[in-house]
C-alpha cells in the first residue's frame, strides 16, 4: 500500500473512507472495519473522526491505535509508513497541551475525556514512533524525536499518563542522565 493516494498526494490515513462529514457514519463504518479486521479502513475512519469531533468522539482514539495494530501484524505492513503515521499523530498531538482543572476528578467527566484523549494519544503515538524506529533499525528517527517524546510525555498531567509511557520516559532520563521526571510516584 502506498502511503499517498497518487492523485491527491494525501496519506492513506488522511483520505476519509468516503466522502461525509457525518461523524455517525464514519463511526458505523469502522465499526463494520472492526468486524472485518481492516486495520487500514479503521485507521482511515478514526482519523476522519478525530480530525471532525476529537479524539473522544465515537471512539476515535481506539479505531486509530487498534487499526495501527490489525495493519502493523497483516502483510500490507510497511515499516517507513507506518512511521510518517506515527510522526503525523505525534505531531498533530504535540502541537498543543490542552491545560487540565486543578482537580481532575471534581469535573464531570465529558469535560475531562477530550484531554484525556489527548494525552494518552500523544503518549501512545510517541512511544510507538520511537519504539517502531528503532525495530525498523532506522537510529535516525528514534534519535530526532527521543527528545521531543520524552518532553511531551513529562508534560502530561499525572492522571492522563499512562504506564508504558511513563516507563518509557523514566528509562529515557537514566540513559541521558535526566532527573526522574516524577520523583515518588510509583518508583
Amino acid at each position: 500500500m502506498p502511503i499517498f493516494n497518487r492523485r491527491k498526494g494525501i496519506a492513506f490515513w488522511q483520505e476519509p473512507p468516503f466522502r461525509s462529514a457525518d461523524v455517525q457514519q464514519l463511526y458505523e463504518y469502522a465499526i463494520g472495519c472492526v468486524v472485518r479486521e481492516d486495520g487500514v479502513g479503521m485507521m482511515r475512519s478514526g482519523w476522519a473522526i478525530y480530525r471532525r469531533a476529537g479524539l473522544h468522539s465515537c471512539q476515535a482514539s481506539e479505531f486509530l491505535r487498534d487499526g495501527y495494530l490489525y495493519w502493523s501484524q497483516s502483510p500490507a505492513f510497511q515499516p517507513d509508513v507506518a512511521l510518517a503515521f506515527l510522526t503525523d499523530l505525534f505531531e498533530w498531538l504535540n502541537a498543543d497541551d490542552p491545560v487540565p482543572p486543578p482537580d481532575v476528578y471534581a469535573v464531570p467527566p465529558a469535560l475531562i475525556e477530550p484531554m484525556a484523549a489527548h494525552y494518552t494519544m500523544r503518549c501512545w503515538a510517541g512511544v510507538e514512533l520511537v519504539e517502531t524506529a528503532d525495530r525498523s533499525s532506522r537510529p535516525d528517527i528514534g534519535e530526532r524525536f527521543e527528545p521531543s517524546v520524552f518532553l511531551a510525555i513529562a508534560r502530561t498531567p499525572s492522571p492522563f499518563l499512562p504506564a508504558r509511557a511513563r516507563g518509557w520516559a523514566r528509562t529515557y532520563a537514566r540513559r541521558h542522565g535526566h532527573p526522574d521526571p516524577w520523583p515518588g510516584f510509583g518508583a
